[in-house]
């Protein structure tokens, strides 16, 4: 398994990629690294295309990302194709229709709406 944080371009998010298994093998010790990962985002995005297995430890990195950005009022998606192992897991927990996206292109796009922009609060 491979995790590698891409860096944002020209304004655009930051990608999570992840390759291979996101287990219980993998996923501790990613855990700690989150805020960090998520601190001095605009917006994020978590690709998990490339993603052969994912259990409950996988759901946990996914809850973690989505808490960290929700405190910090940053978008985030998670890119998850219909029929893979990542979407079938959130559908089954019921976080697919909150944070999966197709592709990257539409998960890319979701941040970028204005219904997902931060809220800047009125004078």
């Amino acid at each position: 398994m491979t995790f590698e944080a891409l860096p944002d371009r020209d304004g655009g998010p930051t990608v999570l990629r992840a390759t291979g298994e996101l287990d219980v093998a993998v996923v501790p010790a990613l855990l700690p690294e989150v805020p960090a990962l998520v601190s001095a985002a605009g917006s994020v995005v978590l690709d998990l295309s490339d993603v052969t297995f994912f259990d409950s430890s996988g759901v946990r990195l996914v809850d973690l990302l989505t808490r960290e950005c929700d405190a910090r009022a940053t978008p985030f998606r998670v890119v998850a194709p219909p029929g893979g192992p990542p979407r079938r897991v959130l559908e089954l927990v019921g976080m697919a229709d909150a944070v999966a996206s197709d592709d990257l292109a539409a998960a890319i796009c979701a941040v970028h709406s204005p219904d997902r922009a931060p809220r800047r609060p009125q004078r």
